[in-house]
């Protein structure tokens, strides 16, 4: 059944119609040659393209709509594999204040006054360190705009940024052998999760690349890891330790064979809100036994914080290009110790 054409849509601009199929709405125009020029299925991007078609500038946008164009853009950039999809779900989030604070506004319209009251009188005193993440989204977004001669300055640079604290809580040996045992003492799905947790403490890697870990990855060397954001690739070669603990993973029960290393019931790898659930289930039981709560991203930080006081370069394993990062995040040594200069 062929769906409706209409040619009176009330949308503001005479020659856009409109194709509604069973799944998806389809915008097009007719130019005078009577020829269909689709337009695509976003009504923002469609009114866009028929400006440009008959030689008119388009409108100019609100904050909310770069903000939905970013949030593509960003979507795009986890299909490739260059962004973490953990890192784009925060960002919907932070969207969210955004656009109730600012969404209306244009571009051009935004002063760093406003961006000032959002970080320290509004949003900041509720939230000052997600208030830090959502301007420095916003931020994000004007760097695009500049770089697309919308605007001529971005407002948030130079604003002063709410005060942070860097996390401090060391993960002792005690602590993980302690919460590893716990974890195994409580079936399968609690060895999934302990291995999980000692195949980041042995690698320095997040917990999104646990959780991507595939039989791909693993050579006779040891483990290349693909390049995560903006770090750079790292081989970690294996020791005996790391070798039984990625075979124990895989022999670990499953419906078929399995091509994650860490992996579930039925062989597939876990999602991030999958194995977050787990894991927070399990330190919660395991906090209610007397133990202090860690994260799992706590583990790369024990990983660094060995690493520095063996005198090795934790960088060389985690991936960090910025040393800066690793000592002023992860390198969490309470006393620093080195002997008198010779």
């Amino acid at each position: 059944m062929v769906g409706r054409r209409k040619t009176n849509l009330e949308i503001g601009m005479s020659r856009l119609y409109v194709y509604e199929g069973k799944r998806t709405t389809t915008y097009y125009t007719i130019d005078r040659h009577n020829k269909y020029i689709n337009l695509g299925h976003d009504l923002r991007e469609a009114k866009k393209q028929l400006l440009e078609l008959e030689g008119e500038a388009p409108e100019p946008g609100t904050i909310a709509d770069y903000l939905d164009d970013l949030m593509k853009y960003r979507k795009r950039l986890v299909r490739s594999g260059k962004l973490s999809s953990r890192t784009v779900d925060s960002n919907e989030a932070e969207v969210i204040h955004l656009k109730e604070a600012f969404g209306k506004m244009t571009p051009k319209a935004l002063k760093a006054s406003h961006i000032w009251l959002y970080m320290h009188k509004y949003r900041g005193l509720e939230s000052p360190i997600r208030a830090n993440r959502e301007i420095a989204l916003l931020s994000t977004m004007f760097n695009g705009l500049l770089g697309a001669d919308i605007v001529d300055r971005n407002p948030c640079v130079g604003v002063e940024r709410n005060a942070e604290i860097p996390r401090d809580r060391l993960v002792t040996d005690g602590d993980l052998r302690s919460f590893m045992k716990y974890c195994w003492k409580n079936g399968d799905a609690g060895k999934r999760i302990a291995l999980a947790a000692y195949l980041s403490y042995l690698t320095g890697k997040a917990q999104g690349q646990i959780l991507k870990l595939t039989v791909d990855h693993i050579q006779r060397d040891g483990i290349d890891f693909a390049k995560r954001k903006r770090g750079a690739n790292t081989f970690v070669e294996w020791t005996k330790l790391l070798r039984r603990t990625v075979d124990y993973a895989l022999s670990m029960p499953a419906a078929k064979e399995p091509r994650f290393v860490v992996h579930n019931q039925a062989g597939d790898g876990y999602t991030e809100s999958g194995f977050k659930a787990l894991w927070h289930r399990r330190m919660g039981e395991w906090c209610k036994l007397g133990h202090d709560r860690f994260t799992f991203h706590d583990l790369r930080a024990k990983t660094v914080t060995d690493m520095s006081d063996q005198g090795r370069k934790a960088s060389d394993l985690t991936g960090h290009r910025q040393e800066s990062t690793i000592a002023r995040v992860y390198d969490r040594r309470r006393v620093r110790k080195s002997a008198a200069v010779q």
